[in-house]
């Protein structure tokens, strides 16, 4: 794997979190009123912060950030700026490296619309089994970067956002690549924690699976959470750039809502099918993660009827439903099929996508994703700002947990 982050990396990383993150913090206060002062010089304060960060940002992305906020304070600090400049300029770090990103952030799974200043920093440690995963699944178009979050602003130290991609920056531009893509994958292992403790409640202690006796992801240590969870960051990425429309060829198109969740959830379905039936390291473990995860948790996020990771989540319970291997007891009990039945079930679902993805016209295609997305798995949004109306499946097979 990669080298290690240097002593003198270590003192900026360290003044990092000494003074970005809190000056980023105030600032926010601020203008918010949750604290007394002037926006503009609370602003100064972050730029005086991010000139002595070099050595741990690019020169470039120094340069990027302090142009954009200076744009931003000669208008006020009105609205949401645009980081046009600094979005392209956010470096994808090598294993080893530190890196660091300070500017607007659309934070996924967030329950806060407002977008807001933030600061972070991470280190990227790739999983021990990287060369195996470059030999098995040869990847050379791999563009995202497996990290340990190790400071962050208000922003990201509450909720779950564990992923920092160029279209989560405001910008007057569309995104058109991916130059990086940041997982925070040592997030979760509290956030599995969230993932178990739902799924008991629904389907009762052991193993919602039928014929499994136990499940096999609980327990492990963190270490190999992050192994792990590495993985399944690897498997899905590779998955990302297969099938009819890659998506690093669609990018415009498919971070487009809804034919960007059938892409979610494709790319989700074919890394558990991999993790099921191939030798893939922790697979096992990586399987329950992904169909745990999807089907219970993301459904229980806040303001599910907006949230993406939801609207994929409600559309795999919806297919597994209507296949039988998602039920309700009537006794407040819910069970899944088993591995292998879910397994043939999600293939079924992976092959009409990307049939609906051989269709060469964009327009063409985008519209029959969005009428199998309605018509097959979600039901269409009431009002606005809802994204969707629901799962076409009963909602109440999600319980208490879900709110809408």
């Amino acid at each position: 794997m990669g080298g290690v982050v240097g002593p003198r990396t270590v003192a900026r990383l360290l003044e990092f979190e000494r003074r970005v993150v809190p000056a980023v913090d105030r600032f926010r206060e601020v203008r918010s009123g949750e604290r007394d002062g002037d926006q503009i010089a609370a602003l100064d304060e972050v730029r005086q912060a991010v000139e002595a960060l070099s050595g741990l940002l690019p020169e470039r992305q120094i340069a990027a950030t302090l142009a954009d906020l200076a744009t931003w304070a000669e208008n006020g600090c009105e609205g949401v700026p645009d980081f046009d400049a600094t979005r392209d300029a956010v470096p994808a770090p090598a294993d080893g490296e530190a890196a660091a990103y300070i500017g607007p952030v659309i934070l996924p799974n967030s329950d806060r619309h407002e977008v807001h200043i933030e600061a972070f920093s991470v280190v990227r440690q790739d999983p021990d089994c990287t060369p195996y995963l470059q030999d098995v699944y040869p990847h050379p178009k791999a563009v995202f970067q497996s990290t340990r979050l190790l400071s962050a602003s208000r922003g990201l130290r509450e909720g779950n956002c564990v992923v920092f991609f160029p279209e989560n920056i405001p910008a007057a531009t569309r995104c058109t690549h991916q130059n990086f893509a940041w997982f925070f994958f040592d997030r979760h292992v509290d956030i599995y924690a969230q993932t178990l403790a739902i799924t008991e409640r629904l389907c009762g202690p052991g193993s919602p699976f039928a014929g499994d006796p136990g499940l096999v992801s609980p327990g492990i240590d963190p270490e190999d959470v992050y192994q792990a969870r590495c993985v399944w960051g690897y498997m899905h990425d590779y998955f990302h750039h297969t099938g009819p429309r890659p998506l690093d060829q669609n990018l415009a198109l498919k971070t487009k809502w809804r034919p960007g969740l059938l892409e979610e959830l494709k790319v989700d379905m074919k890394s558990a099918i991999a993790c099921f039936e191939e030798d893939v390291p922790y697979g096992p473990v990586v399987f329950e993660y992904i169909l745990l995860e999807r089907l219970f948790r993301y459904p229980a996020q806040p303001e599910p009827l907006r949230n993406f990771d939801s609207g994929t989540g409600f559309a795999l319970g919806t297919w597994l439903a209507g296949h039988g291997l998602f039920t309700d007891d009537g006794n407040g009990r819910r069970a899944l099929g088993s591995k292998a039945e879910i397994v043939e079930c999600v293939r079924e679902l992976v092959r009409q996508i990307e049939e609906i993805e051989t269709i060469e016209d964009d327009e063409a295609y985008r519209t029959r994703a969005v009428d199998f997305l309605y018509e097959t798995l979600l039901k269409r949004p009431e009002s606005k700002p809802d994204r969707y109306g629901g799962p076409l499946a009963p909602i109440g097979l999600w319980g208490s947990e879900v709110h809408v």
